[in-house]
């Protein structure tokens, strides 16, 4: 069938604007919405490239700038409204903000605020503390963290400081509101975005032992069922103590302090104090203590091989917020360790470097955005900004590799591909920004966000509720059961991915390409699954897209 792929969202009138055809064609039209013609192109030649495995035509119109919504039209493909605008993302922006909203625990949602989204409290009993014969402990609150209703420290710290880095970047994403209950600071209300990410704070810090210690996970012993949250009655666990979440909770208090102290002060000494006894505990115990799930319990494990990066990123980030110059000693030594690890990768064919890595597990990319935000001419910050440079360049060569002028791989398309070209999309906003401004870098954050909004070969966008043909069965319990036709705007799919791991994803043939291994059902939990760290990464790149 002849499809016209585009960014079915819509275009900055200045932004780069490309369309992409798996059909011949050597014209192309734009049709306004009554039908007229507005703007003729030609169709050039790109090829087939392994990652869609499609003979690729590309129509570009970055000349054609009139606001408005449009199709365009080639031969007997018409593709899906997109429009040009002066704020083209108003309401993805407030979308992909809201979702952490809907995603809250306990009774935190209000039907004023939700709407039909509203569901009864939540998960709001005590947690036995699992191989301990202590009291049950309160730790209510926060995020749901994806189609599950447990919620882990490593995930939530990750999400939250993807969120508050983009503050520190972007401080447009300030002035962002998506209505949500307003919270009182000492200085006023404050900002939605900060409201938010507060309610996850406010949780991580309950996830913490009186030593500084932090356990990695509160949830069932195995998953729930597809019931609605408040129907999730089984016995709730915190799951030991590891180190990695230790240093994420460490890290994230830090860069958080850094940001509410502008705000209030009292609170901003609690996320001090927070920080300051995780980092204690970790000076005190420089043996990694890893985590792997008790026998028999399935809920996400969130096992990491090392726990070297998140050291690493704690004391970058105590560093930056508290400028003591221990904490850059440390880092450095860390920085050391990691450059092995690192060697040892790239000799197993790993391309990417691990000091640009910003997801779940690797987080030392974090920790080089707090040198960054230090900004000091030292030995360790100057390396950091000439690897994410070598890492943005390698990207911008990879999405010259294909048609859609992606920057991902073949390789890339794993379990949550979405999260890698976010990800990707994160390393190329922070040195677009650190270089002032470089083409092909805007231009590859540009074709990534216009892949994840419908430029790809299943014409879909993976993010619900924004675009014409954006995906609608994610693999997520409350929006399953709810007998709500829609699900809440702004959710990111996990996307493409040739593991195919479940028995819905293999009704898409094994062959396919790589950008094909996709089925929006929700059952295909390897597919379609959302998570808040695939959602935090869209909300960094994006206040990097409206800080123009």
């Amino acid at each position: 069938m002849d499809k016209i792929y585009l960014n079915q969202v819509g275009y900055f009138s200045e932004s780069e604007k490309r369309a992409v055809l798996n059909f011949k064609a050597d014209d192309f039209e734009i049709e306004n919405a009554d039908g007229n013609c507005v703007f003729k192109g030609k169709v050039s030649h790109f090829g087939t490239d392994d990652i869609s495995g499609e003979d690729t035509y590309v129509a570009k119109f970055s000349d054609f700038k009139t606001e408005g919504t449009y199709r365009i039209k080639a031969q007997d493909g018409v593709s899906a409204a997109f429009t040009i605008s002066d704020k083209p993302y108003a309401k993805l922006m407030k979308d992909i903000c809201k979702c952490f909203y809907y995603l809250r625990c306990a009774d935190a949602l209000d039907k004023e605020f939700a709407g039909e989204y509203y569901h009864k409290p939540c998960h709001m009993t005590k947690a036995t503390v699992y191989g301990e014969d202590t009291e049950p402990v309160d730790v209510t609150g926060g995020w749901h963290d994806a189609g599950d209703y447990g919620r882990y420290s490593t995930a939530g710290a990750v999400a939250v400081a993807h969120i508050l880095y983009g503050v520190r970047f972007f401080p447009e994403l300030l002035k962002v509101k998506f209505n949500i209950p307003a919270v009182s600071a000492e200085k006023g209300i404050l900002p939605d975005i900060l409201a938010e990410t507060k309610v996850e704070l406010d949780f991580l810090m309950k996830m913490q032992r009186e030593n500084g210690s932090v356990w990695h996970k509160v949830t069932t012993f195995c998953h729930a069922p597809f019931v609605m949250p408040e129907d999730d009655k089984e016995e709730l666990f915190l799951f030991p103590v590891s180190s990695i979440a230790t240093a994420d909770i460490a890290a994230v208090m830090a860069l958080a302090y850094s940001v509410y102290k502008d705000y209030d002060s009292a609170y901003a000494l609690k996320l001090k104090e927070s920080s300051l006894r995780a980092y204690k505990w970790l000076k005190e115990n420089p043996d990694e203590l890893l985590f792997h799930n008790a026998e028999g319990s399935n809920t996400g494990e969130y096992d990491e091989a090392e726990d070297i990066s998140n050291r690493f990123w704690a004391a970058a980030a105590l560093y930056e917020a508290f400028g003591e110059e221990k904490y850059l000693t440390d880092a450095i030594d860390k920085k050391k360790e990691l450059d092995l690890f690192d060697k040892e990768a790239k000799k197993k064919g790993y391309q990417g470097d691990v000091f640009t890595c910003m997801g779940w597990a690797e987080v030392a990319g974090l920790g080089s955005l707090s040198l960054f935000l230090k900004n000091e001419k030292n030995e360790i910050t100057e390396e950091m900004k000439k690897r994410f440079i070598l890492e943005a360049d390698r990207l911008v060569e990879n999405a010259g590799k294909n048609g859609f002028n992606l920057c991902m791989e073949a390789k890339d398309f794993i379990w949550g591909s979405n999260m890698e070209l976010l990800k990707y999309l994160m390393v190329l906003t922070v040195s677009n920004k650190m270089l002032n401004v470089k083409a092909e870098y805007k231009n590859a954050i540009q074709s990534g966000l216009d892949y994840l909004l419908g430029c790809n070969s299943m014409d879909t966008s993976y993010v619900t509720g924004n675009g014409e043909r954006a995906f609608k069965n994610p693999h997520l319990r409350p929006t399953a059961v709810d007998d709500i036709e829609q699900p809440w705007p702004g959710l990111v799919s996990g996307g493409p991915n040739v593991g195919l791991q479940d028995e819905m994803a293999k009704k898409v043939p094994a062959d396919s390409a790589p950008m094909k291994c996709y089925y929006d059902h929700t059952a295909c939990y390897s597919l379609n699954e959302i998570t808040i760290y695939w959602n935090s990464p869209l909300v960094f790149v994006m206040a990097g897209m409206l800080q123009r």
